[in-house]
């Protein structure tokens, strides 16, 4: 049921949730932009392993510079820049 929930709530209000602290609104923006991540950084490496490790990284380095995201409704973007760097 807390999934459902997490998984209707906006972007913007999750974002500011797991900004907050609240790892279930955190684990529900993975979920909704870990695909696009898999996606990007399979296309470049061409390789599933390599690329699985990439949106790992991604999603530590997301979570632990959450703060400096300004902007809730950029976090696609911003998680997308992550992947590439």
């Amino acid at each position: 049921m807390v999934q459902e929930t997490q998984h209707m709530k906006e972007l913007p209000e999750l974002v500011e949730a797991a900004k907050s602290g609240d790892r279930e609104a955190y684990d529900a923006l993975l979920r909704r932009f870990q695909p696009m991540a898999y996606a990007i950084a399979n296309r470049y490496l061409e390789d599933h392993h390599l690329a699985q490790d990439v949106v790992q990284e991604a999603a530590f380095e997301a979570f632990v510079h959450l703060q400096e995201l300004k902007e809730p409704a950029a976090f696609p973007g911003w998680f997308r820049q992550i992947v590439f760097r």
